[in-house]
């Protein structure tokens, strides 16, 4: 249909020059056709020098009729150019300044020239506060101090363009941007008169790379996992029952403190048997409408009796009449269980605070755990998910808890997400879509 218009409108301009020119010639002949009957019928009975005149007259109408009617088609044409270049710089405008990508111009002395509104939402910094400053006011330290502005300047100067570069910029608070960055060279009459940049936040594609190899990983290790909760679990059964019976038998009770330490170390084996066993097959079972306040409070009241949570103050701001979600409120009481668990391990007993807050969203249900603890820095935060990964003391935790809840909030289609900074506490935030 687009095309179709812009052919007509093509056409509508042709027939206009046409007619134009048309109606130039036209209008001479006309004239010059009345201009040879006057000359028949009055002027050849002149005198020779009155004939020259009237030659003269005629050219210099003719002639001021063609000029006038050459500058008016000029005039009217350029005027129609004019538009159309407006219209089209209108266009390529509205393309640069509305893209969600930061699109800069940069002359040849790394001062910026353009900054769209996409470098406004991504950097902070407004158009009239960027445009006149240098470049690397938006590069990390260490990446000019490692040449990176002369690299990119040189590979523009030799290719023209610089593809799909992965680097960090900074914004106007000082936070470091992962972002893509295209650059291309801006010429003119052969020569390199700047270069543009098209720069791309890539935070969340990389927040969803890390999950999908996250998700890789966990899978491997779910599939090892189970061939070794299989052969753990028969072994362990009978040794189990033999101690139990030698424990019965018993008399000297220095051995039958040492038969309880093996039992005792039974049952952690066996508690990590059935966490592999949760890991590697974590699909929701049960599953019925819930409200998650209830499963929330069900929880809080069974961690009531740890002795840890005496001196710890639980905090509740669970919004009322959330919708319900379909889960199992088995498994979803196991998450946040875990979930507090992990929290009185961060807290150890130093009388904190552990907020739970329950709140609804656009398409889901949320609850976020906050605790003010001891925090966790970014390489224990990208590991916090996988199986046997523990900060704890030996002895003290499996490193499978967080790797089951994790298992099964994704069997729910939710998220479980974890933000944290070393000394700023830990939040762990759930998020279950709603029941249909």
């Amino acid at each position: 249909m687009y095309n179709t218009w812009r052919k007509f409108k093509e056409k509508i301009k042709l027939f206009n020059l046409g007619w134009l020119l048309l109606a130039s010639f036209s209008i001479i002949l006309f004239v010059l056709g009345i201009w040879e009957i006057l000359e028949q019928q009055v002027f050849n009975q002149g005198i020779e020098s009155t004939a020259l005149i009237e030659l003269v007259i005629r050219g210099f109408l003719v002639f001021s009729l063609l000029g006038g009617w050459t500058i008016w088609i000029v005039y009217h044409f350029r005027k129609q150019l004019i538009e159309q270049l407006s219209v089209t710089e209108d266009r390529y405008r509205n393309i640069v300044e509305n893209s969600a990508d930061a699109i800069i111009t940069i002359d040849p002395e790394n001062h910026i020239e353009s900054w769209n509104r996409g470098a406004e939402r991504l950097f902070g910094w407004s158009a009239h506060e960027a445009i006149g400053k240098p470049l690397g006011m938006m590069i990390p330290a260490k990446l000019l101090q490692a040449g990176e502005l002369l690299c990119l300047a040189y590979g523009v100067t030799q290719a023209t363009e610089v593809k799909n570069y992965q680097t960090e910029r900074l914004n106007k608070q000082g936070h470091h941007i992962p972002v893509n960055l295209t650059e291309t060279a801006l010429i003119s009459k052969g020569k390199v008169i700047g270069r543009s940049q098209i720069i791309r936040d890539i935070s969340e594609l990389q927040t969803i790379e890390h999950q999908m190899r996250q998700s890789d990983r966990l899978a491997t290790v779910g599939q090892l996992a189970a061939g070794v909760a299989h052969e753990i679990g028969n072994p362990l059964t009978s040794i189990s029952s033999l101690v139990q019976l030698l424990e019965r038998r018993m008399k000297n009770p220095d051995h039958i403190a040492k038969l309880g330490r093996i039992r005792a170390n039974i049952e952690r084996i066996t508690k990590i048997v059935h966490e592999l066993v949760d890991f590697t097959r974590p699909h929701a079972t049960n599953v019925q409408a819930v409200q998650i306040n209830d499963v929330i409070q069900n929880a809080v009241g069974l961690m009531a009796y740890d002795n840890r949570s005496q001196k710890i103050d639980i905090e509740l701001d669970l919004t009322p009449n959330l919708p319900r979600i379909k889960a199992s409120p088995d498994k979803l009481h196991q998450v946040v269980v875990n979930l507090l668990v992990n929290a009185f391990d961060a807290l150890k007993e130093q009388g904190d605070t552990i907020k739970i807050i329950t709140a609804e969203n656009h398409a889901s249900v949320s609850i976020r755990v906050e605790d003010n603890g001891g925090g966790m820095d970014p390489i224990v935060m990208d590991k916090i998910f996988e199986p046997f990964f523990t900060t704890k003391d030996v002895g003290k935790g499996t490193g499978l808890g967080l790797s089951v809840s994790h298992g099964i909030i994704n069997s729910m289609n939710g998220k479980l997400i974890v933000d944290s900074q070393p000394g700023k506490g830990a939040t762990f935030l759930i998020e279950i879509p709603k029941e249909n």
